[in-house]
């Protein structure tokens, strides 16, 4: 596609609570995912940056939100995943989705996104993708819900917060070091650039997090490796996390995450309640 100076900077991608933005093609279990990409901020990107009949990639599908609004939107979808309880969510919201949508296809695969090429072998139907869209995850234990004390007994306790419930797959990005994470994001790179048609975009959305008090620029993280993959920065855009009603931006954000950052900051220690997630898009090397 060409370029897009002319869009708008900001995305006014959390007008609503992210639960409100899944309808009924997302099943109740996607609740137990701790890192779900907004649907409104992926609905925004496909439209976008691709076409109706084009196709969509989603390495890290997850619970295969990208697929979802990618069918959806008129385009056919793959994604790879390599944890199998949300593999198998995501065929179901993939069925669910092409049930709603005749046209359009998705597939997804279990498989590891490190190494992308040996997890599309499988992919008969393959032609060059037009589109990545992903959202890279990061911290062994990260989002989850609070269980109250009155719902425990006792102390509060978090659930839904680890990306696999049983043994973790040995190259999930999120259970390692920042380093094993920006050598692993440069082989995902790797692997879209082949899948990629020669011009096609790959769109990355991230934000910044804390690790053991210091905060790492994730998205630099994601800038750097798409470099050293061959990809040409093509532009950023923010996707707001909050509700703008035109005079102030409410960020969605628990009771219990805002106490948290409160108590962080009394003590001393750098925590930010986000706002906003960057998106950033790069263009495949011609």
């Amino acid at each position: 596609m060409s370029g897009h100076s002319d869009r708008p900077t900001v995305w006014a991608t959390g007008q609503r609570q992210p639960q409100g933005q899944r309808d009924d093609l997302y099943l109740p279990e996607v609740i137990d995912h701790p890192a779900k990409m907004w649907v409104q901020v992926a609905r925004h990107a496909i439209e976008r940056y691709s076409e109706p009949g084009q196709t969509v990639l989603d390495p890290m599908a997850g619970i295969g939100t990208t697929l979802i609004e990618a069918v959806r939107a008129g385009r056919n979808a793959v994604g790879v995943e390599c944890e199998p309880r949300w593999v198998e969510l995501a065929r179901q919201h993939i069925d669910r989705a092409a049930a709603a949508n005749p046209g359009a296809q998705g597939r997804v695969f279990l498989g590891d996104a490190t190494s992308l090429g040996e997890a599309l072998q499988g992919w008969r139907d393959r032609v060059p993708v037009d589109m990545v869209l992903t959202s890279p995850p990061y911290g062994a234990i990260t989002h989850g819900r609070p269980k109250s004390r009155r719902v425990t007994g006792g102390a509060i306790r978090a659930h839904a917060h680890r990306y696999s419930a049983g043994k973790t797959h040995p190259n999930q990005l999120a259970t390692g070091s920042l380093r094993r994470l920006g050598v692993g994001l440069e082989q995902v790179w790797d692997g879209c650039r082949d899948a990629l048609r020669p011009g096609g975009l790959l769109v990355v959305c991230a934000r910044p997090y804390t690790d053991d008090g210091t905060m790492i620029d994730f998205p630099a993280v994601i800038a750097y490796t798409a470099g050293l993959a061959g990809f040409v920065f093509v532009e950023r855009r923010a996707a707001l996390l909050g509700r703008w009603d035109g005079d102030m931006l409410h960020v969605h954000a628990s009771f219990f995450h805002k106490h948290q950052v409160r108590l962080a900051h009394q003590a001393g220690r750098t925590v930010f309640l986000r706002s906003h997630e960057d998106v950033l898009v790069f263009r495949s090397p011609s």
